[in-house]
């Protein structure tokens, strides 16, 4: 393996004293979970050195593109185009749109636990969508469905302005020399996972589920935990009626 991996540290060797570390990139092989394959550490060192972790680690999982779109960015783009597509899915399903939305909706959710023979699977995914049962969605499925329903299809710049810019997601240094695809940092995802299921060393690794393979290089590691703190410490308010512009075209009035 390449030992000058930028933004990455690797360890030339592992000290007999060595222990886990914020940052440390961790792969579980055997996971199933798309978002749960590859976490870094951020569990604070001083905890993790003062045991004031409970013996649990928490990861902030790092995935593909196609992964962060189809568990994020294509349904969220699905539910900003909701309208059209319920209207598509009662058409499917010829559910009279005159009807309580109640009542519509009640009919969707028992067409989705019971689908009519020979149902498209285009039609479940719509119906999915209106009544708010979707938790991701395929790529060729998104495309097909925006075509079906007569909406447009998010292009990809678009969709990179939304991962540079979001608060909850954070670009990392390439990791594929590491075996690992994917370098989307996806922070509102966070996981715990015992201490003692990550192997530090390659000999740990047939009975630990999680492998230790590198430490993110500063000053993405701080960005991370600081990108953390922000998107859990974030205090909302609600949307206020204001009259801030007219104010400021009165002092320009004014003038």
């Amino acid at each position: 393996m390449d030992t000058d991996i930028k933004g990455w540290i690797l360890d030339e060797f592992i000290a007999p004293g060595a222990s886990l570390k914020q940052g440390d990139l961790i792969k579980f092989e055997n996971e199933e979970s798309l978002l749960k394959k590859v976490g870094i550490v951020v569990t604070a060192d001083c905890d993790l050195e003062n045991k004031k972790h409970a013996k649990l680690v928490t990861l902030v999982p790092v995935v593909p593109i196609q992964t962060l779109m189809e568990h994020y960015l294509l349904p969220e783009d699905c539910e900003k185009k909701k309208e059209q597509i319920a209207d598509y899915a009662f058409r499917a399903f010829d559910i009279d749109r005159n009807q309580e939305l109640e009542l519509k909706n009640t009919i969707l959710i028992r067409l989705i636990d019971s689908p009519p023979a020979n149902c498209e699977k285009l039609s479940i995914i719509a119906a999915q969508i209106a009544a708010d049962q979707l938790d991701s969605i395929k790529i060729e499925e998104y495309k097909a469905l925006m075509i079906k329903s007569g909406a447009s299809i998010k292009k990809a710049k678009d969709l990179e302005k939304q991962v540079t810019s979001r608060g909850d997601l954070l670009p990392l240094p390439d990791p594929s020399k590491l075996g690992v695809i994917g370098n989307i940092a996806w922070v509102r995802h966070i996981w715990q996972v015992p201490l003692a299921t990550i192997a530090l060393r390659t000999s740990e690794v047939g009975f630990k589920s999680g492998e230790r393979i590198a430490r993110l290089d500063s000053p993405y590691r701080y960005r991370l935990t600081q990108l953390m703190a922000q998107v859990f410490s974030d205090i909302g308010v609600p949307n206020i009626q204001h009259s801030i512009e007219q104010n400021i075209q009165a002092a320009y009035d004014h003038v």
